[in-house]
């Protein structure tokens, strides 16, 4: 700090001089130090990896875990703790999460960033038209706390009939009233079951809960983590203004048994041919140096739903016909891959009469609070946590629609086409948003499909075997059309409320070559899905779990590989339907009752 005082008197002497010019300057070096120290002292577990790799390919452990992202890192912390005489290997593709990432209100500048695998989705000509190539970008968190690090930190546990209807399909233990506990664990660890929680304060929340009363619906604030019909202002994963990252949380009760490598990905299992056993992993690094490690016990996959199909593949276990015009050897035909589900959204926007507009200067001055006290609106997600439930077909309480809310401030240079352009939006499309936004501020309702009834799959390119080809399927059931334009009609039916009217609250039409020959009936809002529609980055289910026996699944409830003694699979891709809520919770729950699993299966008089 001394050079850079000396730096800035030595640049503008005059101004510096005396003692305004010193407080001063010890105002801005103040601002700077809190910038340096936004990890409060914290830091990440070393990196093992060359020593691994100089130690040679006779090295064993008892457990390797792939992926130290929401699941992995859970998995592995308490795994260490519960054990600590074995060793544990955990290999992470990615580095140390950016300060950035830190930053509540940075999550829609973290994507397309290094810590993001930027997947993009096979262009189908049914979807994404709206996009750069017509294709999605599914954004995938790569290093330490994996999409933790760069998701809206959104805590939903879903509905419980979700986990009712992964017990009643051939998972017996799996069922909401087996997983509560599970929730009610990681609700403690991250403070979030204070029923005295004051909220965060956003003028737009009680503007959309009146709309919504006014149709009929309740507004339940902070009321528990379920979701159910009406508004809720969800909890998020943040701690005194800044990201809770998975990894970070649990790998401060890591145990000293773990040993970390980072920027190193895994290739494939190595398998056993006649005894169908996971022998261990074959690793590369970013240094090009690739070799063997053994697992002793078990190899655990928590890579994710996209990447763990993909390894699975690789290593030679999948779908026989698939394999062979690839030229690798099934070693075990299941379906991996398959049943890839994904909550579908996009935005509908409206113009307001506030005309609120953010100049530069105080967003700077925001920055400079936030910087200094860790408070103010770069502290929170805006809007971005304010959500809503309905059931289209009124039949039940079981939503099959969400709706997600963002809210863009008049001439948004700051946050309207960073995230435009992250998300993946053709040109045109932003240059269409943007052109309205210059003229009005802009409220963003989005609807968000629930219960999709598509399935798409994970499949490898023959070109480029590291490169997954990701083919969603939207819109294979028409059902999912007809559901998402069931909820614009609701959403129509929000615009005609009074507290909607007081504020001049419309919808705008966004201009989108194609679709400007229909007027606003079903034909149009079709093809507007079909170009703005993209994902919320809740991929799951590619390595269903499931009954050996039906044909459909890859592991069983215990989250073994079907027909294999010790290979386990700990994150997302395991599920066998999607959640009706952000899926990070329903991944923390699914994490730790595999370790109850674990502790199931080798015993443990340790607690937690």
């Amino acid at each position: 700090m001394e050079t850079l005082q000396a730096n800035i008197t030595s640049t503008c002497p005059v101004p510096f001089s005396g003692i305004t010019g010193d407080l001063f300057l010890q105002a801005v070096t103040a601002v700077i130090a809190a910038h340096c120290s936004i990890l409060d002292g914290y830091t990440w577990p070393p990196d093992s990896a060359i020593n691994v790799i100089d130690k040679g390919s006779n090295i064993q452990y008892d457990f390797i875990i792939v992926g130290a992202g929401t699941a992995g890192s859970l998995f592995a912390s308490q795994l260490s703790n519960i054990y600590p005489s074995w060793s544990i290997l955990l290999i992470e593709a990615g580095d140390d999460p950016g300060i950035d990432s830190e930053i509540p209100a940075f999550l829609f500048l973290n994507q397309n960033s290094s810590y993001d695998w930027f997947y993009k989705t096979y262009p189908d000509g049914q979807s994404c038209l709206g996009f750069r190539n017509r294709s999605c970008i599914w954004s995938k968190g790569k290093g330490l706390g994996g999409s933790s690090s760069i998701n809206a930190m959104i805590y939903l546990r879903g509905h419980p009939e979700d986990f009712m209807d992964w017990e009643t399909s051939g998972n017996n233990g799996w069922g909401y009233k087996d997983l509560i506990k599970y929730f009610e664990k990681q609700e403690e660890l991250f403070n979030i079951t204070d029923s005295a929680f004051p909220g965060y304060q956003n003028e737009w929340y009680d503007v959309i809960d009146k709309a919504w009363e006014e149709l009929g619906f309740t507004a339940n604030n902070y009321r528990n983590h379920e979701t159910i019909i009406g508004t809720k202002k969800a909890r998020i994963l943040t701690q005194n203004g800044k990201r809770s990252n998975t990894a970070k949380v649990y790998f401060n009760k890591l145990g000293e048994n773990v040993v970390i490598m980072k920027n190193t990905k895994v290739e494939k299992v190595l398998l056993n041919k006649k005894t169908k056993q996971a022998l261990g992993v074959h690793i590369r690094h970013q240094s090009g140096k690739s070799m063997d490690i053994i697992a002793k016990k078990e190899v655990v996959l928590a890579a994710g739903s996209i990447a763990t199909p993909q390894l699975l593949l690789l290593s030679g276990i999948g779908p026989r016909k698939h394999l062979e015009l690839l030229n690798i050897d099934c070693l075990l035909n299941l379906p991996v891959g398959k049943n890839l589900q994904d909550h579908l959204f996009f935005p509908l926007f409206f113009k307001t009469n506030m005309n609120n507009e953010l100049p530069r200067d105080l967003i700077n001055i925001l920055l400079l609070q936030y910087m200094v006290t860790r408070t103010g609106p770069f502290s929170n997600i805006g809007l971005t946590d304010y959500m809503s439930f309905i059931n289209t077909n009124n039949d039940s309480d079981y939503p099959d629609i969400q709706f997600h809310h963002t809210y863009f401030t008049k001439n948004d240079n700051f946050v309207l086409k960073p995230y435009l352009f992250g998300v993946g939006y053709s040109d045109e499309i932003v240059q269409a948003i943007e052109a309205l936004n210059k003229k009005q501020d802009m409220l963003g309702i989005y609807p968000t499909l629930l219960k999709p009834k598509s399935r798409g799959e994970i499949l490898l390119s023959k070109s480029d075997l590291s490169k997954p080809i990701i083919k969603t399927n939207y819109f294979q059931h028409p059902d999912d059309l007809v559901t998402l334009i069931k909820a614009i009609n609701f959403v129509q039916k929000l615009e005609k409320t009074s507290s909607f009217k007081a504020l001049g609250i419309e919808l705008l039409n966004v201009k989108i070559q194609g679709c400007h020959n229909y007027s606003y009936t079903d034909a149009y809002w079709e093809c507007y899905i079909r170009h703005m529609a993209t994902t919320v980055y809740h991929p799951v289910g590619t390595t269903k779990m499931g009954p050996e026996q039906d044909g459909s699944s890859v592991v069983g409830r215990d989250l073994i590989v079907h027909g294999l003694r010790n290979l386990r699979i700990v994150d997302a891709s395991i599920m066998p339907k999607i959640p009706s809520a952000n899926t990070m919770a329903a991944t923390l729950a699914l994490a730790q009752k595999a370790v109850d699993i674990i502790k199931g299966q080798y015993g443990s008089k340790d607690e937690l």
